[in-house]
């Protein structure tokens, strides 16, 4: 076996996985000549010293959790520094992956992150994000049973395999327990909505040195309200935001061309016998009082044509309803005093109901049966009130549609079971330390939509007269609504089976001490099986895209690693795994690092990694993906029309994108140098730089790149509509964007991470900690596949990525915290910087008005927070404890871009939304 070696406090401070701290107290050092036990870290399979470790490994303990006030797993992930674009929030209930919540290091998206559970992959989430990326939801991890979460910013291939491009969140839950413990804890936002309640119980028995075994079981459940942004005051709680500096993004205007009009009272239009147009667009009755929108304001057309406007906020919710319960329970059996057995067994349900805006009668997509387009807002497929109908007010003409139904909006019911089940066996065996096991893993969704036009029921609907809109939309039957507004269901199931072995030793003596040499094998299945929504597949469903996927492979990893410590003040680690995947071939993955300790006050680290992503059954399996994105200008008709319809306004297009068999892995390397120094006692500074270039990116549809280049984007098929009335020699709108998934482009990102603690005595008057923690991204830069660079550190770029959030530059966390006997209070200051309202550094402004000028001054604002925590020990077993986060209520920065919520950003912002949040809790051990 490894043998323990001292080590100085300072020393083991530098490699210690608490080194950057930025949720609550920092980690107590070690006191100097203080024997520690080994065990594993994550980024290596080396059993050593706790405080030990090359790579850049943060460390969030229980009591770290516990102090920053956040109420799930998902929240304190997502607050890492680290974690930046591509990032997922629940409250993004828009998107493909509705409701679940993922986290992306580094801003390299949500699949190049690997979530791991006690050291072990789980299932992943059914449905991808876009469609396309697979990842772990975070909101299906129970929050009272973990432990502490590990987190390495790092590339970890060499070590863990696929997916950890980006570095590793380990999510440790508890491994024994002994006693009695109920919590409960309640939380309201400052404006009376959103409370969340929840309880939980930690039931443990046997003490594994005198009864040789140890069981216990964990219960959590949790039950979250609703939030309505309308219920929020000034631009977040109206989508007009131009007394605020923004533009107005109301539903229904129509314009000088005749384009929009599909509002709460209704539209039509008449077309002649070919389908043509045949007039202008006009109100139903009651009609309304067409606001002449200032042209200032952006808005498409400025309402020239007297659209009765509508406000989408008064439909968004900041956060779903949901509802989990989670079970967890572990056992560990001493077989003898070399062996042990354990297993445990998770449960965890989640529930969430979402709801956004109505949907609109007509829209674009793709047949993916009969690989047409379909576009039913004009053309051929065109939705048509017919002569006759009871709401068509022409005699002699059919008409075009536009309304918007109050009554019905669209809504998504999900319900996620995962269940994950170990059994291993952990031990000592002729100097070597294994563990083997094996696990059975599988997530499950349901979802349950509601709200959504079947467009052949409504044709045949609006057919026989049989549905009406407008304000006879009271007339229609239960029966006819259900034909044309029918209830889907689907399902996403992903499965892991897989069997792993690990074990590590020492090999010989070296002048620094013992080399170490860890050596293992695994074998997973991996299973998807994500349906898609019924009648999608022939684009039958308005406003909703087509996702689904189906695969099936087995992979087979051998993996080593050695410690090679050559002299007392420098250690190298070495490590190398290859991958064979049945769906495409082989990986081969190398790491080296480094620790260089001069003095006891100094050390020096690096790292060298190199890593590779496979790609999902989404992107080379039988799959296809139907999406909505947006883009700005149109290069062809913003030079002939000079209109802000064609050269500023945001506009919703289709993106769609299928499978390719022939993508390769992304490949990545990784490059990480840093020191850390202790100049004086109690105070410590370390500096992280680092770097990360992925090639062989697998892109699907990328609209934004296709219609400003159509030649660099060879294999995307550009479809329009047809020409507006104000310019009818002049091709019409883009409609969507088609392509296969590829690999095309090559990202770079690079940043430096900053960790400063410190701690003071304040004898009498109790304990002092504080901390700052920075990550600063200098670059983030993407290079497509016809040459064209993009810079996007600092913007809102890329905004094809989950829900537009934007990559900022720094995101900062100040810790205070002060500990005095039964009482302890700690203060967090969370900090996003600004970014440009941009695609890309020097880009052009994404939102301007008529005149080409940028809201806000083309920037949205950062953001910074202060949460207050505080604990009373009542008692040896009562503890109260308390949190305010957002305790000044400051608001989310206006921000027109994004398209995960209106005027506010939840990727970077939510709590700005949220508001001012309370929480109370109380805790009882037996």
């Amino acid at each position: 076996m490894l043998k323990e070696r001292i080590l100085s406090r300072s020393v083991r401070a530098i490699f210690s996985g608490s080194i950057a701290v930025s949720i609550g107290f920092l980690a107590q050092p070690v006191l100097a000549q203080e024997t520690v036990q080994r065990v594993e870290i994550t980024g290596s399979n080396i059993k050593r010293t706790e405080s030990e470790g090359i790579a850049n490994t943060q460390v969030l303990t229980r009591k770290d959790i516990e102090q920053s006030g956040k109420t799930s797993i998902a929240d304190v992930v997502r607050s890492l520094s680290a974690d930046n674009n591509g990032s997922i929030s629940s409250s993004f209930s828009a998107g493909f992956a509705g409701s679940a919540s993922g986290v992306s290091l580094r801003g390299l998206t949500v699949n190049s992150t690997l979530v791991l559970i006690n050291g072990r992959r789980t299932a992943s989430y059914g449905f991808g994000d876009d469609g396309q990326r697979s990842f772990v939801d975070l909101n299906s991890i129970p929050f009272e049973a973990v432990d502490r979460i590990e987190v390495l910013k790092d590339g970890a291939s060499a070590i863990y395999g696929s997916d950890a491009i980006a570095g590793v969140i380990n999510i440790i839950l508890r491994q024994s327990y002994e006693g009695k413990t109920i919590s409960a804890s309640v939380g309201t936002s400052g404006h009376g909505d959103g409370t969340t309640s929840s309880a939980s119980g930690t039931f443990g028995f046997g003490n594994l040195q005198s009864d040789k075994y140890n069981f216990f079981v964990n219960i959590d459940a949790k039950k979250q309200e609703v939030i309505w942004q309308r219920n929020r005051s000034d631009y977040l709680g109206t989508a007009d935001a131009r007394p605020w500096g923004g533009r107005d993004q109301r539903g229904g205007y129509t314009t000088a061309g005749n384009a929009g009009g599909s509002s709460q009272v209704g539209t039509v239009r008449p077309v002649d016998a070919s389908g043509a147009p045949a007039g202008n667009i006009q109100n139903l009755a009651p009609g309304c009082n067409g606001q002449p929108v200032d042209p200032g304001a952006g808005v498409a057309g400025d309402n020239a044509g007297g659209g009765c406007l509508w406000d989408p906020v008064k439909f968004a919710q900041i956060q779903p309803e949901t509802q989990s319960i989670n079970l967890f329970t572990r056992g560990v059996f001493q077989l003898n005093a070399d062996t042990q057995a354990y297993a445990e067994v998770g449960v965890f349900n989640n529930k969430a109901w979402t709801s956004t805006t109505p949907s609109g009668m007509s829209g674009t997509g793709f047949d993916l049966v009969h690989q047409r387009v379909n576009n039913t807002a004009s053309g051929p497929d065109q939705v048509l009130l017919p002569i006759g109908h009871p709401d068509n007010p022409f005699p002699n003409n059919a008409a075009r549609p536009r309304f918007v139904a109050a009554s019905e909006p669209r809504t998504s019911d999900l319900e996620t079971t995962v269940t994950r089940v170990v059994a291993g066996i952990k031990g000592t065996f002729a100097d070597w330390d294994y563990d083997t096991g094996v696990m059975y893993a599988k997530s499950k969704t349901d979802r349950t939509q509601n709200g959504y036009y079947r467009t052949s029921a409504l044709k045949a609907a609006l057919a026989n007269g049989t549905y009406r809109i407008g304000q006879n939309f009271n007339l229609n039957t239960p029966a006819v609504l259900a034909a044309v507004f029918p209830t889907l269901n689907n399902t996403a199931t992903t499965e892991l089976n897989s069997i792993d072995f690990k074990a590590t030793r020492e090999l010989f003596n070296l002048p620094g001490g013992a080399a170490g040499i860890a050596v293992g094998a695994e074998y997973r299945r991996e299973k998807v099986d994500s349906q898609a929504t019924p009648y999608t597949d022939i684009n039958d469903i308005t406003g909703l895209g087509y996702a689904a996927a189906q695969g099936t492979r087995n992979v087979s990893a051998l993996y080593a690693e050695l410690a090679l410590p050559v002299i007392k003040s420098l250690e190298f680690q070495l490590a190398a795994r290859t991958d064979h995947y049945s769906d495409y071939g082989n990986s081969t993955t190398p790491k080296i690092g480094f620790k260089f300790t001069p003095t006891s006050a100094i050390a020096f680290r690096g790292t060298y990694a190199e890593g590779f992503r496979a790609p999902s059954a989404s992107e080379n399996g039988n799959s296809a993906v139907s999406a909505f994105t947006q883009y700005n200008v149109d290069p062809v008709r913003c030079p002939v029309t000079h209109l802000a319809l064609d050269c500023s306004t945001t506009k919703s297009i289709g993106a769609i994108t299928v499978g390719n068999s022939s993508v390769k892995p992304e490949e990545s390397k990784s490059y990480s140098l840093g020191f850390v120094v202790e100049p004086i006692k109690n105070f410590s500074v370390a500096v992280d730089a680092w770097r990360i270039v992925r090639k062989n990116e697998i892109t699907g549809s990328d609209p934004a790149s296709a219609i400003a280049n159509p030649a660099g984007n060879p294999n995307a098929v550009i479809v329009r509509g047809e020409p507006t009335s104000d310019f009818p020699g002049l091709v019409g709108p883009i409609l969507l964007v088609k392509a296969p998934y590829v690999n095309a482009s090559q990202t770079e990102v690079r940043g430096i991470d900053v960790d400063l603690r410190a701690k003071y005595d304040l004898e009498a008057y109790g304990k002092l900690n504080a901390g700052l923690t920075v990550s600063y991204m200098s670059k983030f830069q993407r290079t497509n596949a016809d040459g064209s660079v993009q810079e996007f550190a600092g913007t809102h770029g890329d905004t094809n990525l989950s829900g537009d959030g934007g990559t900022p530059r720094t995101r900062a966390s100040f810790t205070l915290g002060w500990e005095r006997g039964a009482y302890s209070l700690t203060g967090t200051v969370n900090y996003v910087s600004s970014i440009s309202d941009t695609n890309q550094l020097g880009g052009d402004c994404l939102d301007t008005d008529e005149n080409g000028n940028g809201y806000l001054g083309c920037r949205i604002a950062s953001f910074t927070t202060l949460d207050l925590y505080g604990k009373w020990k009542v008692s040896k077993n009562w503890e109260v404890t308390g949190s305010i986060n957002n305790l000044f209520d400051r608001m989310a920065p206006l921000d027109v871009q994004t398209y995960g919520q209106i005027n506010y950003n939840p990727s970077l912002h939510q709590s700005g939304a949220v508001g001012r949040y309370f929480t109370v809790g109380a805790r009882y051990t037996f």
